[in-house]
């Protein structure tokens, strides 16, 4: 959209590879944006030595978190849509003309888009994901997010959520909000839909763009005790924050959830395998608790 300034932010540790394949199609772009931010969450490989290739503002935080180096990179930008993009994603060649494209429509406050695995080519992919109805970026009342953001669509769908890995908003609707939630800690589970809904609560229209398409390099991942505990305690966290009052149907409806998350169909694209650890129950209850409590 013509007159729109766009700030992408990309959140990055001890990626130094990816985020060299990352920037190159950032700058390989039919239109470039506004400005490239790079937040470091203080990475020791070679991170420091690739940005200085490219026409960056580069920011090192002495931390690891995506949450606060998100929020970092939002007051330093000076775009009016803020776009982030994971430090191991591709964009394609025409993605910043699609992330803006709803923007045209005053009433819209942020644009997500299409992502697929790494490798794959988008027509085959087409094929393989085509289903019906077309549900994207929906949250239940039980705080489960029906996400497939693989899906392809004719035109753009309205959404209560986003992915993190390929996300923008308005700035000033951003900082509305106050940004993201800091509290949202470990693996930062559900904080992009923890800022969507606040914003839905605005009044603001989230809109999904197909055509804005990322490639993104999941990795396989071990649900493992760790992951299971930060996982459990973000989402009591984000559920207890976001679906009140508190009553005994809404902690029926949230168990309820909660023991679906390993079954999630983005978790098996994303290649997560779930470790049956005879102590994973007391640790996802422990988390639970813990982030009811927050």
């Amino acid at each position: 959209m013509k007159g729109l300034r766009l700030s992408i932010i990309i959140v990055t540790y001890n990626r130094c590879a990816d985020l060299r394949e990352c920037l190159d199609s950032i700058f390989n772009m039919r239109e470039l944006p506004h400005e490239v931010l790079v937040v470091d969450s203080f990475s020791n490989d070679c991170t420091r030595e690739v940005v200085r290739d490219y026409p960056v503002k580069y920011i090192q935080i002495p931390e690891r978190s995506m949450v606060k180096a998100r929020n970092v990179g939002l007051r330093h930008a000076t775009g009016d849509i803020i776009a982030y993009v994971d430090d191991d994603a591709i964009v394609s060649n025409e993605w910043s003309i699609h992330i803006l494209e709803p923007y045209n429509d005053r009433r819209v406050c942020g644009v997500g888009g299409r992502v697929l695995p790494y490798g794959v080519s988008e027509p085959e992919y087409h094929i393989n994901t085509l289903r019906a109805p077309l549900v994207v970026g929906r949250v239940l009342e039980n705080g489960v997010v029906l996400a497939n953001f693989d899906i392809w669509a004719p035109s753009p769908i309205e959404v209560d959520t986003f992915i993190g890995t390929n996300m923008s908003f308005r700035k000033e609707a951003l900082m509305r909000v106050g940004g993201f939630d800091e509290n949202f800690v470990g693996n930062c589970f559900r904080e992009e839909t923890d800022v969507c809904l606040r914003l839905r609560r605005l009044g603001c229209i989230l809109v999904y763009s197909p055509k804005a398409l990322v490639w993104h390099k999941w990795r396989s991942k071990k649900l493992g005790i760790k992951r299971a505990y930060w996982t459990a305690r973000n989402q009591a966290y984000f559920y207890f924050k976001n679906f009140r009052p508190i009553t005994f149907r809404r902690l029926y409806a949230f168990f309820q959830g909660l023991s679906t998350l390993r079954r999630l169909e983005y978790a098996k694209s994303m290649g997560i395998h779930v470790d049956a650890h005879p102590l994973a129950y007391p640790i996802i209850l422990t988390g639970v608790a813990v982030g009811m409590l927050k």
